[in-house]
């Protein structure tokens, strides 16, 4: 504790604070929930059972998604062109998840004229997202859209009238949904509903046309448009996801509650965490009480994964910032216990870090200078100059060396014959009598739990 400031030190008492349920909790819950047991049967290539064979199944790629917005994927010009390669390879090194950019106001700046392909007109952190797309398929990643409508950031030539504006959303909807269902299956239908700022007053509330019971409207049409296979999203902000826990009657869980009851097609829940974005250290520390607190955590999380839906960590930002002290050794401290303990939670479907890079997070408009708006709290996995921070190697060693499954089975004909390790896609080298055969394979909990092949 010593390398924190008095500040830092106090918003660190509750998550280091000696819980030995805790830590049983998330040893025994990652074990049932990440983690499932696969049957083989095997024949050889003439359909005759094989008798004994020696199987080494390594872990390839997570069923679970660890992810961060792409939103700087070629972004950086002139000087800084060089820093596009490091990025590409720092990205793909850690996650197997990418958000790709679909904020109405930089996908469509004037009506009719989209920002979908690869090479439309450059916008800072705007990629186009068929330019996402194609870097989640080259590198084998998942890839989730953000978000349909937010009204923080809606076009300016949108029509006041609601009726007009209803007939805008179903457009853009439809479209998205006809390029991209196929190719996302993630995707936030709205983003902080529950936290309505003065923007969004100031464009349509000054009217009174905002279409009444919006956020509804909006999921039927993603419903209408979007195959039951895409995984419709509620995202939602910080503070509303993570405080003000009133057991059943708190808020989120409440709003969530009512989409669901009135059969929308809410297939899942987002819940940004940004620890960062709190003005002064002092607010900080008084919302240290609940943010960085595990029986507050573990109460949340329990709630929303009552209501039966997938559940993610969908934006991600921990301070790394001098005021709490080592600000690296702050960051990378908190963001191994809380990826512990979103992990290990069966609800949980994907853990989404939000900006990879220092001085390229989001800033208000009228920012002159890079350690402005959200950049101030340095809350990046990598520094300005592309090195790593300590919170990158951190969660590098959670997901591909602690996280992990690199094993070696001895199949017997007539034996148990399961390999068990996380959940995922796996490359696997079956020795027999015969020769050696390259396979893969997956291990899940949506899938059988018995497989038979033939080599």
């Amino acid at each position: 504790m010593s390398a924190f400031s008095e500040a830092g030190q106090k918003t660190l008492s509750k998550l280091l604070a000696y819980t030995p349920e805790f830590d049983a909790r998330i040893k025994c819950s990652t074990e049932i929930s990440r983690k499932r047991a696969l049957k083989l049967l095997i024949t050889a290539p003439d359909g005759k059972p094989v008798e004994r064979a020696t199987i080494r199944f390594k872990l390839r790629k997570h069923e679970f998604r660890f992810g961060a917005n792409a939103f700087m994927l070629n972004q950086f010009r002139g000087e800084e062109a060089w820093k596009n390669e490091v990025y590409i390879e720092k990205f793909t090194q850690l996650f197997n998840q990418a958000v790709v950019p679909f904020y109405w106001d930089a996908y469509e700046p004037e009506k009719g004229q989209l920002r979908q392909e690869t090479g439309s007109p450059y916008i800072y952190r705007r990629p186009p997202a068929d330019e996402v797309v194609e870097f989640c398929e080259k590198h084998g990643l998942y890839a989730k859209g953000h978000p349909m409508v937010w009204h923080t950031l809606m076009p300016k030539w949108l029509p006041r009238n609601q009726f007009r504006l209803l007939d805008e959303y179903e457009r853009l909807i439809a479209g998205i949904a006809e390029r991209y269902a196929g190719k996302i299956r993630w995707f936030d239908v709205y983003n902080e509903g529950l936290q309505l700022d003065s923007l969004f007053y100031e464009i349509y509330k000054r009217d009174g046309n905002v279409p009444d019971h919006h956020i509804e409207k909006l999921f039927r049409l993603a419903g209408k448009y979007f195959p039951a296979s895409t995984e419709l999203i509620y995202n939602e902000g910080p503070w509303m996801s993570w405080n003000n826990y009133h057991n059943n009657y708190t808020p989120l869980y409440l709003h969530a509650r009512r989409l669901l009851d009135l059969g929308l097609p809410v297939r899942g829940l987002g819940l940004q965490y940004h620890i960062a974005f709190y003005g002064n250290i002092q607010r900080l520390v008084d919302w240290s009480g609940e943010m960085l607190d595990p029986a507050h955590i573990f109460a949340h999380m329990d709630l929303y994964g009552s209501l039966g839906i997938p559940l993610n960590v969908s934006e991600i930002t921990i301070p790394a910032e001098n005021a709490l002290g080592d600000g690296f050794a702050y960051q990378a401290l908190v963001a191994e216990k809380m990826y512990r303990f979103w992990f290990s939670h069966p609800a949980m479907s994907a853990i989404t870090w939000w900006n990879m890079v220092d001085n390229t997070a989001f800033q208000a408009p009228g920012a002159i200078n890079n350690n402005q708006g959200e950049n101030r709290y340095l809350g990046g996995l990598l520094n300005n100059d592309m090195t790593e921070k300590p919170a990158y190697k951190v969660l590098y060693d959670l997901i591909h060396r602690e996280w992990t499954t690199d094993e070696t089975l001895e199949y017997e004909r007539e034996g148990a014959n399961k390999l068990y390790g996380f959940c995922g896609d796996y490359d696997v080298a079956i020795k027999t009598d015969a020769g050696t055969f390259e396979k893969q394979l997956t291990i899940s909990k949506f899938e059988p739990a018995v497989l038979e092949f033939q080599l």
